[in-house]
């Protein structure tokens, strides 16, 4: 695996020589995103060359919904050159201030700005949308028993543990399918939105879908690496659902359905992360993920007091997951 990061890096670096006439460009490292798209910054330039392997990579999409956003107003990392073939990227380098650094001042203000974007991000329509359809809700709901019951915690659940999973995933499938269905970011986090001019830039958007009005905002507001107050969550919960409703995009929904949906589909997000956080760290051998594993447990068991349709769940997570993190 070191060969072929190291063979893909060097293809790069000449990728890189040629598209910026540079003599020996060097490339720095910047953290990357829990896939295996991996971010250099080249010194002395304005921009960041990006290695994202064709068979692995949504790279078409990348392009796609990079100029779909920028179409829309949503402000998005120029690309200045591609080659989809080769899986390189050369494109703006927006710095290194992100959301998360911002809005630990003025926090109520930044997450403001954050939703009067997103409130530009979901009208967005594309010709190549995915659907984020029962199949797809039902797979990522799985990466909880494959990856943290099973991989991570040895556990086998019985018939009567499964079905109680699946009676708590049918009742999500509901819940997502039955609102309105928009462009959803999928990751709109603290970490995946750049801060430039003071101004909000959005990344990390190639595995956008079309789906539950309310997903980005849960993204949002109960993040897995940060912790809101609840009466800000309130707070900002309005404030989203009075832009929402004067642009038109929602329609027909009263503030209280609004809220609900928004918090079984945060349930529906973070027992997925459980699985991913735990992929991550089994799989792929970033165990980072795992400091940030109790808060959404907590989120989870919380959002299972919404509705007693999740009580079974809870008492599933309590006797399994509880402490084991």
């Amino acid at each position: 695996m070191t060969d072929k990061l190291e063979e893909r890096k060097t293809g790069l670096r000449e990728y890189v020589r040629e598209c910026l006439k540079l003599d020996n460009p060097e490339l720095v490292s910047l953290n990357g995103d829990a896939s295996f798209r991996r971010y250099f910054k080249i010194p002395s330039t304005q921009f960041i060359a990006v290695d994202s392997p064709p068979d692995t990579q949504k790279n078409k999409e990348f392009v796609s919904i990079d100029k779909a956003l920028y179409a829309s107003g949503v402000r998005v990392p120029s690309i200045h050159f591609m080659d989809l073939e080769k899986g390189y990227f050369i494109i703006e380098d927006l710095g290194n201030v992100t959301f998360a650094d911002v809005s630990v001042k003025n926090t109520k203000q930044w997450y403001k700005k954050a939703i009067d974007v997103l409130s530009d991000i979901l009208p967005v329509k594309r010709d190549d949308e995915v659907q984020f359809d029962e199949q797809f809700i039902r797979f990522e709901l799985s990466l909880f028993e494959t990856w943290m019951l099973n991989k991570g915690l040895n556990v086998t659940l019985d018939a009567l543990e499964k079905s109680v999973l699946e009676e708590a995933y049918d009742e999500l499938v509901k819940v997502c399918l039955s609102q309105q269905q928009c462009s959803m970011h999928r990751d709109y986090h603290s970490r995946n939105l750049m801060v430039r001019d003071n101004e909000l830039y959005v990344i990390d958007f190639q595995d956008m879908v079309r789906g539950p009005i309310t997903y980005d905002l849960a993204s949002l507001l109960y993040d897995c690496y940060v912790d809101l107050a609840p009466g800000l969550i309130d707070s900002l919960s309005a404030y989203a659902y009075n832009l929402f409703t004067d642009k038109g995009i929602i329609k027909n929904v009263p503030y209280e359905v609004f809220v609900q949906n928004m918090r079984l589909t945060s349930l529906q997000r973070h027992i997925k992360v459980l699985g991913i956080f735990v992929r991550l760290s089994v799989r792929d051998g970033k165990d980072g993920y795992l400091k940030d594993l109790p808060r959404v447990i907590n989120y989870v068991l919380k959002e299972c007091d919404i509705s007693p349709k999740f009580s079974k769940l809870k008492a599933l997570i309590q006797k399994y997951v509880v402490g084991k993190y």
